[in-house]
């Protein structure tokens, strides 16, 4: 990102709840419209929002075993056992990031989704959505991520995006076999992208966004067989 320090994720960014069983999507919501929150619950949400913000930007300059939760409380403007109270573990901070990129790719999709356009477009729409985050925030991105693997190492269970993208093949047609392999699909053809990418030290601008679409789109003629 040209002119300064990449920005995290933040609070006025459109978050998706999920299900935690499922992890089906829900309704969208802004933590910051949300009119009923009293004043204690509008300053613990602020208070997390400034350590999760400084805890990226600390991992973004210094990678993710540098920074520490001390240094993170005190970029925040607050304690270590504040911090704790909102991200028990460092690892945490990664799943929050991790999950807010999903929130806003998901909400690119949402936006996606009119009378002219089909379920294809808006899985395309998720996709663009983020390539531009990466491609925004490359620094941010690849430390995030550096981070999140050593701190969860291998995934061991489906990934929240691959039910995610299940979730937005099937619509209304409810649970399928088919519809969750092919979120399978579409999430290894995005997180192989992502690992080539990461192992470029440097990576063209628009290199990851040409190669992701395009692969992408290779994945979607066969899947466009279900609809």
């Amino acid at each position: 990102m040209k002119g300064g320090r990449e920005k995290p994720w933040s609070l006025r960014s459109p978050i998706l709840r999920y299900d935690a069983e499922s992890g089906s999507r829900r309704e969208p919501f802004r933590m910051t419209t949300a009119g009923a929150l009293d004043g204690q619950t509008r300053r613990r949400l602020a208070t997390r929002e400034r350590l999760y913000e400084a805890a990226v930007a600390l991992v973004t300059e210094r990678g993710y075993e540098a920074a520490t939760i001390d240094e993170i409380a005190v970029r925040a403007g607050t304690s270590r056992r504040t911090s704790f109270n909102h991200f028990p573990a460092k690892s945490e901070i990664t799943l929050e990031w991790a999950r807010r990129r999903r929130a806003e790719a998901a909400a690119a999709a949402a936006k996606a989704a009119d009378s002219r356009s089909d379920v294809l477009d808006r899985v395309r729409a998720y996709f663009r959505a983020l390539a531009a985050i990466t491609e925004e925030r490359p620094a941010e991105t690849r430390e995030m991520l550096l981070g999140y693997l050593r701190a969860c190492g291998p995934v061991s269970q489906p990934t929240p995006m691959s039910a995610e993208l299940a979730a937005l093949l099937a619509g209304d047609r409810g649970d399928s076999e088919k519809f969750r392999l092919a979120g399978e699909i579409l999430y290894d053809v995005y997180a192989g992208v992502l690992w080539r990418w990461m192992r470029d030290p440097a990576p063209r601008q628009g290199a990851f966004t040409k190669e992701l679409v395009a692969t992408i789109e290779v994945a979607l003629h066969g899947i466009a067989g279900l609809h």
